[in-house]
């Protein structure tokens, strides 16, 4: 048990130097002392060799200087402020690890079975237009219904366009 908490005391330890490291580098990056960093700072920064040769130690590429800041960016807001860094650089630092890539497969799968049922209603819908057969005012037969193309909700839940 001694040696598990030391174990533990090591990665606390190394966790609290790297965030210290990320806070000091984030102060240099924001040459406008703003509290945030925008793209311009972020990859004016990149350009020096030293600052690029300690991200590519991190395991952070640095060769798509666009992609890294708008992953940095978890906000979205344009700008990085320094929680967003230190949590950034800690989140993707090193290599993909099993529960990233597993994730990633899981939402891959999801999305493709989502994209083949929009697919399908929107042949069905575009054969039905191309039939020629009129749709009588007010129908709800199940052929009316299939022919509405349907939008993914964010719960699932399919519904009509419309």
């Amino acid at each position: 048990a001694h040696d598990q908490d030391l174990v533990t005391q090591s990665i606390l330890s190394k966790r609290q130097m790297f965030v210290e490291q990320m806070q000091q580098i984030f102060i240099e990056m924001d040459t406008d002392n703003s509290g945030s960093i925008t793209i311009q700072e972020f990859r004016g920064c990149l350009d020096d060799e030293r600052m690029r040769a300690y991200f590519d130690s991190l395991g952070l590429d640095t060769s798509d200087v666009w992609t890294l800041f708008k992953l940095l960016d978890i906000d979205k807001g344009n700008v990085i402020e320094v929680d967003e860094f230190v949590s950034g650089c800690l989140r993707l630092k090193g290599n993909a690890k099993g529960v990233d890539m597993a994730k990633l497969c899981y939402e891959h799968r999801w999305m493709s079975k989502r994209l083949g049922q929009f697919m399908k209603r929107t042949d069905e819908a575009l054969r039905f237009l191309l039939s020629g057969r009129p749709q009588p005012l007010g129908s709800t037969s199940a052929t009316t219904a299939a022919a509405v193309p349907l939008v993914a909700q964010p719960s699932g839940v399919s519904r009509p366009i419309g």
